[in-house]
């Protein structure tokens, strides 16, 4: 697998490689090689002298498509069909029955509502447009709300709708710190990638959005969010136009 990796949940893979394996994960910073001989790993591009006697401390350089693919090994090795299904290989499974908590593999073309690039303008000019209501004369408690409720807002979760024209569509809401490569060129993402997720929710009815910018922008409680209109048209709801699945990412590559 020689792609490129634009977002991966470290921690999360981490977790169900120790699921799979039923040992705790180590996280191995550095390694002491001594006698030109390390343990666990090769050592062959480092030149050591004849008299054998030195010792290098070799740092762990971090590589987010091995662990991936190291992952994907450990899921094949598992029994299809049980916990792990691979679109990307076979076609006899129906998304929509696969159980969910289970993992998969597919290949899918990815999008994002062009109404989470407002909320990212608002989140990088909060402190203009703070700024800017302090200098207008309206009235002190609505000016104070109107303050505390910009300074809340964090584009920290990107709304995805991915298509990977099986029988149901998919929706997730991804962790921006978590992407490794700059969100606009993310946002700006045409080409086919292949997802690994797990499958977090049984079918929801189109009817139910699947991200409230009320909840998963500005963080309001479900008293605040009630107590605004749903009707203005830039805090609605994203929905789909058909039924859905939602997934926890944890790997996105090309």
């Amino acid at each position: 697998m020689f792609g490129k990796i634009l977002y991966y949940d470290k921690k999360t893979v981490g977790e169900y490689t120790s699921l799979i394996t039923g040992k705790k994960q180590i996280e191995v910073s550095e390694y002491e090689v001594a006698k030109g001989k390390g343990i666990g790993v090769d050592f062959s591009g480092i030149k050591a002298d004849a008299s054998a006697d030195k010792k290098y401390t070799a740092k762990v350089t971090e590589s987010a498509l091995y662990d991936c693919n190291e992952f994907e090994a450990l899921l094949e090795k598992k029994k299809e069909g049980e916990d792990y299904f691979d679109f990307t290989e076979s076609s006899e499974f129906e998304l929509k029955t696969v159980p969910r908590g289970s993992i998969i593999k597919i290949d899918a073309n990815i999008s994002i509502p062009e109404s989470f690039d407002m909320m990212q303008l608002v989140e990088q000019f909060k402190p203009f447009l703070i700024s800017a209501m302090q200098n207008q004369t309206a009235d002190e408690n609505e000016q104070s709300a109107l303050e505390s409720l910009i300074s809340g807002a964090n584009a920290s979760k990107i709304p995805v709708i991915i298509d990977s024209n099986e029988d149901i569509l998919l929706c997730s809401k991804l962790n921006k710190d978590l992407l490794t490569i700059d969100i606009q060129e993310f946002v700006d993402t045409d080409e086919e990638v292949t997802i690994l997720a797990r499958v977090s929710s049984r079918v929801i009815e189109e009817k139910k959005p699947f991200f409230d910018p009320l909840k998963d922008f500005l963080s309001l409680n479900r008293a605040a969010r009630k107590s605004i209109d749903s009707k203005n048209k830039s805090i609605e709801p994203i929905k789909v136009d058909e039924d859905y699945r939602t997934l926890d990412v944890l790997a996105i590559y090309r």
